[in-house]
């Protein structure tokens, strides 16, 4: 009972909520952004939600969040109860920790929080949820388990086949997109730029974006240097650089998430160093393992699907335009996630950041909010893409990005960052797909059927 106190300190007095480690170091913050992926109405449910993202990216302080909002509409503070997995060493600790609580609590008809935090951490963690609604009931429950692998949530929840309680029950926790560091950091657009993203709206916003163009693209060089983390953001923001704590804990949160699954730092870093000298290009898993030191296909493929799954990087099949969908067979195009992954990244592998061709990471950062904007399923984590592609034709002709979302035309996206653009740059794009987009550095144009604009105002208007 006192580690469950230790834990759940409002429950002796609500306000000891005020004092908790997470919620005091966010309220320091100059920039605090509280996201929004649980609505008031899905907490009065009966369910079992999850909630997904890398490590660091907040998934803690947001539940320590929703704690403190509970406690302040007046719940009672023995029906919020919170725990952190790191330490419980099997389902069955956990199911007897969940008792340890249930047994005092006396208001069978009021609802019960219940938030395991890191849940991941404890093997076959899923056996212990569906005991525990098994024997309890999911009447007035609410259940919130949060992770850093999506193939591990994945995988338990699947095992809970009728005991979710609600439709869609998993929630993922990105970095923020470049629209809302804009927002929070002091620059936000009149929201007529906010609406949609087609080439008719594009079109429309293209006046307005060009007023903005220069002070928007000042943000886009701090967000390629801090990322969507609110720690690096309000480090960068707060000394004009970031920290070497902050690279530090990163860093060792990224192997934490390899070692917890048994794979090795060496390989590790020599999986990463292969990605990062294949960003932008197409390449085998076959080719990549060779360049990973050697390494078999299948431990290759093993390390990337544990990297895309705890939501780092991500790779894009190419699009096979007579089936509309993804050939697995032909290569990969493989990126990280967050622009800040690759001040990491580089730390990690001892290379210059200043050596990462700036016209890559910024590829990247396009493909990373194509697919935050219109992959349906990314809460399963990024190896399973299925509607961000390339395409590249048989005589080599390559479009960096091809949107295929069902029922809409199909939107192909070229990134030619750079001073000048000329019809030879979008051509392809004009024989093969007749429409589509070209994200420049600082050029704006409008043709019948493409668009040109700068990379920060493509990335604003798309959100």
């Amino acid at each position: 009972m006192d580690e469950l106190l230790l834990q759940n300190p409002w429950w002796t007095d609500g306000k000891n909520i005020e004092n908790d480690v997470h919620i005091r170091k966010l309220k320091k913050q100059t920039y605090i952004h509280r996201p929004t992926l649980f609505q008031s109405s899905e907490l009065k449910k009966d369910a079992v939600y999850t909630l997904r993202g890398a490590r660091q990216v907040g998934k803690t302080t947001l539940v320590k969040l929703m704690i403190e909002d509970l406690l302040k509409q007046g719940n009672n503070p023995r029906n919020i109860f919170y725990y952190a997995m790191d330490l419980v060493k099997d389902a069955k600790e956990l199911f007897e920790i969940f008792v340890s609580w249930y047994q005092t609590v006396k208001e069978e008809d009021h609802r019960k929080y219940i938030f395991f935090d890191e849940a991941t951490f404890v093997k076959n963690w899923e056996k212990s949820i569906k005991h525990i609604v098994d024997t309890f009931g999911l009447d007035h429950k609410t259940f919130i388990l949060t992770g850093s692998s999506a193939i591990d949530l994945r995988k338990g929840s699947e095992r809970l086949p009728g005991r979710r309680g609600v439709p869609r029950p998993d929630k993922l926790l990105l970095p923020l997109s470049f629209r809302e560091f804009c927002n929070l950091t002091g620059f936000k657009i009149s929201q007529a730029c906010q609406g949609g993203f087609n080439l008719d709206l594009i079109r429309k916003n293209i006046p307005e974006m060009k007023i903005v163009h220069n002070a928007l693209d000042l943000y886009l060089d701090r967000y390629l240097a801090c990322g969507g983390f609110l720690e690096s953001i309000n480090s960068l923001f707060g000394s004009n650089t970031i920290n070497e704590e902050t690279f530090e804990r990163y860093i060792s949160v990224l192997f934490s998430e390899i070692e917890k699954v048994g794979k090795s730092r060496i390989i590790s870093k020599s999986v990463l160093s292969s990605i990062m000298d294949s960003v932008g290009s197409t390449i085998s898993w076959n080719k990549l393992a060779k360049k990973s030191g050697g390494i078999s296909t299948n431990t290759l493929i093993d390390y990337v699907t544990v990297f895309s799954d705890s939501f780092t990087l991500y790779y894009m099949e190419h699009f096979d335009m007579k089936k509309e969908t993804g050939n697995p067979a032909k290569q990969k195009k493989l990126y990280f996630f967050d622009p800040f992954f690759y001040h990491i990244i580089s730390q990690v592998i001892r290379r210059p950041y200043i050596k990462i061709h700036k016209p890559f990471i910024i590829e990247s950062t396009v493909g990373a909010h194509l697919i935050r904007n219109f992959e349906e399923n990314t809460y399963q984590g990024f190896s399973n893409i299925e509607s961000v592609f390339y395409w590249k034709s048989a005589k080599g002709k390559e479009i960096d990005f091809i949107l295929n979302i069902p029922g809409e035309k199909t939107l192909p996206i070229e990134v030619k960052y750079q001073n000048i653009i000329n019809p030879i740059d979008y051509s392809t794009i004009k024989n093969t797909f007749k429409e589509g987009v070209v994200v420049s550095k600082n050029i704006f144009s409008i043709e019948k059927n493409m668009v040109i604009l700068p990379c920060s105002s493509f990335l604003y208007l798309l959100g």
